[in-house]
């Protein structure tokens, strides 16, 4: 097995070396040792302390972004429970290609003054270009990360001129909710604080992901329950409801914008039946699917993801001349 070669599944890589390193040496052993994952903790310091943060003053509410890197670009759309800290490894490594943004949707700071009964998928993509003209930025690459795929989607269906390629992971166009989804998440509303309170969430979480992170990067599985349950429960009741009243199905067919659709083959919170539908409705849509990866892409393959994410963005992007 060769370090030196793209891996597209780092769950059989690290493995692999779970197997080496317990048995005799011989002549593969003088081979190089794929580098051991890297520290999150330390990722997240050295995003938080590089990153510059800003604050837009937007119509809806008050919008906290962060900013690193240079070059072209690129607006990371969020997922709906996670905070910055969540992206960090990736943001670290799009960097390195990319002027890279993040941004906190309306309720993810209960001082940020926004009146969430008054924002739907339309604000929450205005904002989204909004933020855009008041960093005077003209053409921009999206990434959009579950939840975000929706907001990105409206944008691209509104504004096609400003977004000349995009990446959408973990997504869908429409989701349906069983009765007893929409009872937990009307339970859920009454609760005050952040997401760490509410009962069964760390089972939950372990039922969906647990079992896509690797032994190698088992310390990952901490940080993730963690950064999921610093999320405000107004916040994320808000957007779970505007999910249960969705359906960008019929806006896809006037997308036209190339875009790459990546899933993960063990995604088990967004099924694979949905991810199909929704490339099958982008006109120039083009899907990839990571074997032994599951939803939170961003923790467990965020190197895989920023290699895919810059080879559809700039190879051919930049070849095109698409971005102005």
């Amino acid at each position: 097995m060769r370090c030196d070669r793209v891996v597209n599944d780092e769950r059989t890589e690290w493995r692999a070396r779970e197997v080496m390193s317990t048995s005799e040496p011989s002549f593969s052993s003088t081979r190089p040792r794929c580098p051991a994952p890297a520290d999150l903790s330390v990722e997240q310091a050295a995003y938080e302390g590089t990153a510059e943060v800003g604050v837009w003053a937007g119509p809806n509410y008050r919008m906290h972004f962060r900013r690193l890197g240079s070059g072209p670009p690129l607006l990371l759309v969020p997922g709906i429970a996670a905070t910055h800290k969540s992206y960090a490894l990736l943001l670290n490594r799009l960097a390195q290609s990319f002027t890279t943004i993040h941004y906190d949707y309306p309720g993810m700071d209960a001082e940020d003054g926004a009146r969430l009964s008054k924002i739907g998928h339309g604000e929450l993509a205005e904002d989204l270009v909004g933020l855009l003209d008041h960093l005077q930025l003209g053409q921009v690459f999206l990434l959009g990360i579950s939840f975000g795929v929706t907001v990105s989607l409206c944008a691209l269906g509104r504004w096609p001129e400003r977004f000349p390629r995009a990446v959408l992971q973990g997504g869908f166009a429409y989701r349906p909710y069983t009765i007893a989804e929409r009872m937990a998440l009307g339970l859920g509303r009454q609760v005050p604080g952040t997401v760490e309170r509410l009962p069964f969430r760390e089972k939950i979480l372990e039922w969906n992901s647990r079992d896509v992170f690797p032994t190698a990067m088992a310390s990952r599985w901490g940080e993730y329950v963690e950064d999921n349950g610093r999320t405000r429960i107004a916040g994320l009741a808000h957007r779970c409801g505007l999910l249960t009243r969705l359906d960008l199905r019929p806006r896809l067919g006037s997308i036209r914008t190339p875009i790459l659709v990546i899933q993960g083959n063990e995604d088990r919170i967004v099924p694979r039946l949905l991810h199909e539908e929704l490339v099958r409705g982008l006109p120039c849509g083009e899907a990839k699917v990571v074997p032994l990866a599951g939803h939170p892409m961003h923790y467990t393959h965020a190197e895989l993801l920023t290699q895919m994410a810059a080879e559809f963005l700039l190879e051919r992007g930049a070849a095109e001349g698409r971005l102005s």
